[in-house]
């Protein structure tokens, strides 16, 4: 027989079982409904983001339809931004689908291009160009594409609506597994429409050309091997090859590269272009505590180590500080002009003056002997353009890289307006004003915006 105290015993247990399976499952009921919300929740932006993205492509479609027609360049500024805003729109919610699984790079790519193609086609027009029958076939080619895809996607949401298509989300704790495979697979069927899409080469940086561009620099060089790069990494670091450590390389890309890295006072990295053998990259970590040399020294000791590694006729541009250390951008000049897409960035210690870094990605790419005609506007009459508000100080010629990678020679006019300092650049060609910049400058340095 059980005591009166194991029958106490016995019921406080039961007792707390009974608690903790009440509360086990009213948790599991808790789980389960946070899930299905969570499911609700999840496929209610799946549907407006879907909902949404319908919409804009299909203004898109109707704005470029519009362009074509417009002949007032005012008009086809106001339409443009439209597009412009509709495309950014349509890229956002794109990116809200559960498309995870699949590729929509060509989708993508369009809606970046037709916002930035027709931006660049109101700047011409109101710069009085008229549109080509080239841009003009490139439009008709813009609205077909936009149709193909509104057409498609007012099927889905049809679909969606009849019930045929489903945006439900399967989800195992907080993972989604997948999206239902119907709206998926249309999505697909939309991409591989956008296979034949035609090439578009324009003055804005989604232009494809940017994309295939090539180092004229690089294009023509020998292609060394990886022994060969560990050597010139072990002169540029000065130490023994012994010391060099390959740690991976990189391909496929703009500069392809060898990467290694050498443990000396401090672990430094430095990278091999895999064409010529040029040092593309290179870092030196160290903490930098103290402060005892000024920008003017640090901008010096930069220049002079860029001469020592072959880089010749370099000035110093802009430049900032941070955790004691001075970037420099140094930009090549082709006599007196200065070439900004050369553009080379040094950091500099400020305890010692010791390179603890260096980038030459833009140099690199951008480089070459330039064949530079002589301004058709002269300096006179183009600052004759200026603004009357700012207060002329100097002027340099200057070549000046646009969205699209093209190479425009201007001169640079520093002046000063509302007590900020100020750079304009003018067109030696034509006279246009091509870019107005703002020199941010503080004891940390000299940037512009």
């Amino acid at each position: 027989m059980y005591s009166e105290n194991s029958k106490k015993t016995h019921a406080v247990v039961y007792t707390i079982l009974g608690i903790l399976l009440v509360a086990v499952s009213a948790f599991a009921i808790y789980q389960y409904q946070e899930r299905k919300q969570l499911r609700r929740e999840l496929n209610n932006q799946y549907s407006r983001a879907f909902y949404e993205i319908t919409d804009y492509i299909e203004e898109i479609e109707t704005g470029l339809q519009k362009g074509m027609l417009t002949s007032s360049p005012a008009q086809l500024a106001s339409i443009s931004g439209d597009i412009y805003r509709l495309s950014n729109s349509a890229k956002a919610c794109l990116g809200e689908l559960p498309t995870s699984d699949i590729q929509l790079d060509n989708t993508a790519k369009f809606l970046s291009q037709v916002g930035d193609y027709t931006y660049v086609l109101s700047q011409n027009a109101i710069n009085g160009e008229e549109i080509s029958e080239q841009q003009y076939k490139d439009l008709e080619s813009l609205t077909d594409y936009a149709s193909k895809l509104n057409t498609a996607l007012a099927k889905m949401q049809s679909g969606i609506e009849n019930g045929s298509i489903s945006l439900a989300v399967n989800r195992n704790g907080m993972t989604v597994v997948h999206a239902a495979g119907d709206i998926l697979s249309d999505l697909e069927n939309v991409e591989k429409s956008f296979q034949e899409y035609p090439s578009l080469i324009y003055d804005g940086p989604f232009s494809e050309h940017i994309e295939n561009r090539q180092s004229p620099m690089l294009t023509t060089a020998r292609e060394i091997t990886l022994d060969e790069a560990k050597k010139t990494a072990a002169e540029f670091l000065k130490t023994s090859p012994d010391n060099i450590v390959f740690e991976s390389d990189t391909q496929n890309s703009a500069i392809d590269a060898f990467n290694f890295y050498a443990e000396l006072d401090t672990r430094a990295n430095v990278s091999i272009s895999k064409k010529g053998g040029f040092v593309v990259y290179y870092l030196k970590n160290r903490d930098v505590n103290d402060e005892n040399i000024d920008f003017k020294e640090a901008i010096e000791k930069g220049g002079a180590f860029l001469q020592e590694h072959g880089f010749y006729s370099m000035a110093n541009s802009y430049y900032d500080k941070a955790y004691g250390v001075a970037t420099v951008n140094y930009a090549y000049m082709q006599g007196d002009v200065k070439c900004y897409s050369d553009l080379i960035k040094v950091k500099i210690a400020l305890d010692n003056g010791e390179i603890l870094g260096m980038e030459t990605g833009g140099y690199l790419m951008n480089h070459t002997k330039r064949s530079l005609a002589s301004p058709a506007v002269s300096e006179e009459s183009a600052r004759s353009k200026l603004n009357p508000h700012l207060s002329f100080k100097s002027v340099q010629t200057a070549l000046i890289p646009k969205d699209s990678l093209e190479e425009v020679l201007c001169y640079e006019f520093h002046g000063t307006f509302a007590g900020k300092n100020f750079i304009v650049y003018v067109n030696c060609e034509n006279g246009r004003e091509e870019k107005i910049l703002m020199l941010i400058e503080s004891e940390n340095g000299v940037l512009t915006v």
